[in-house]
């Protein structure tokens, strides 16, 4: 199983038990989002697959059919270019992958991204980001996830090996290797990379478990660095997922956390960065759907 896959089971079953209304009101909010052409935007104007990647993905957690799936495939055969960085690759993969789900083909230009693939990785192991040549934990998430997309896992061994250099003495990961501070996305990038290569070791795990944990902000949330001022929904999405994937969610301040998820919520569908955000975006949705259907399924093992 794919990590993506294993991902997806985790949340589909506690989006669902969130409830019907719950659904409804965040699948007509993304619905609304869908741009004349077919795709999705950010806060920006302009179809992007990134932004087209998460509102299906959110609508797939949500929901089992909508035109959405179809008409987001034709704009997608039209208008997507080749990839030019890894973040496009994956996007273009992971819509790929969502609209197969629901019976809708789209070929995500498979022999461009391949070609690309092979540029960013380097001799020892991992990725570079386009332009560098300094091992990168997120771009090493990402191309990992993108070979898995693609029916292969040659390497992995040696990315995770790579990656687990970048921890730091607080126990999180940094994501390049000339960086000393350590960031929540990046170590949860290394974990994942670290428990998909077999080359997990659980004293690193309990070290980046207490980084994690040390990264809940008094307003609830997880922030995406040591000096940030408070938490961001992004983070304490992926911090949440990583901690539960350490079996160490209950360090946390769950409630706290409960509660700064739910006030990124807007009233009348969709999630911002945070309480303080007042726009909410189809990234950051698809973060809030996946944090509270994480939130119900921890409420529901605990019963």
């Amino acid at each position: 199983m794919s990590y993506l896959d294993l991902i997806d089971g985790i949340l589909r079953g506690g989006v669902h038990a969130l409830g019907g209304s719950f659904a409804e009101l965040q699948r007509g909010w993304l619905e609304c989002r869908q741009q004349p052409d077919g795709g999705f935007a950010g806060r920006r104007s302009g179809s992007d697959p990134y932004y087209t990647d998460f509102a299906l993905r959110g609508l797939d957690l949500l929901i089992t059919d909508s035109p959405i799936f179809e008409s987001a495939a034709r704009h997608l055969r039209d208008s997507a270019r080749e990839p030019t960085d890894l973040i496009e690759v994956f996007s273009l993969l992971s819509c790929a992958r969502t609209l197969r789900r629901h019976g809708v083909s789209f070929i995500a230009h498979q022999r461009a991204g391949r070609r690309l693939l092979d540029d960013r990785i380097l001799p020892d192991g991992g990725f570079c980001s386009a332009g560098g040549e300094q091992l990168s934990a997120y771009h090493s998430f990402l191309g990992t996830l993108c070979l898995q997309m693609l029916g292969e896992a040659s390497g992995l061994q040696d990315t995770s090996r790579a990656v687990g250099g970048l921890q730091r003495d607080s126990g999180g990961f940094a994501e390049r290797e000339t960086e000393h501070t350590a960031q929540t996305n990046a170590t949860c990038a290394a974990i994942a990379l670290l428990l998909m290569g077999d080359a997990f070791e659980p004293a690193r795990g309990e070290r980046a478990a207490r980084f994690l944990v040390d990264m809940q902000s008094a307003n609830g949330g997880i922030r995406a660095h040591p000096t940030a001022a408070g938490g961001d929904l992004l983070s304490s999405f992926t911090g949440l997922l990583t901690l539960c994937l350490l079996g160490a969610q209950h360090q946390l301040d769950l409630p706290a956390l409960a509660r700064f998820i739910r006030g990124a919520a807007r009233p009348g569908g969709g999630f911002s960065s945070g309480p303080v955000d007042a726009a909410a975006d189809v990234e950051y949705t698809y973060y809030g759907i996946a944090s509270l259907g994480l939130m119900r399924s921890l409420l529901e093992d605990a019963d």
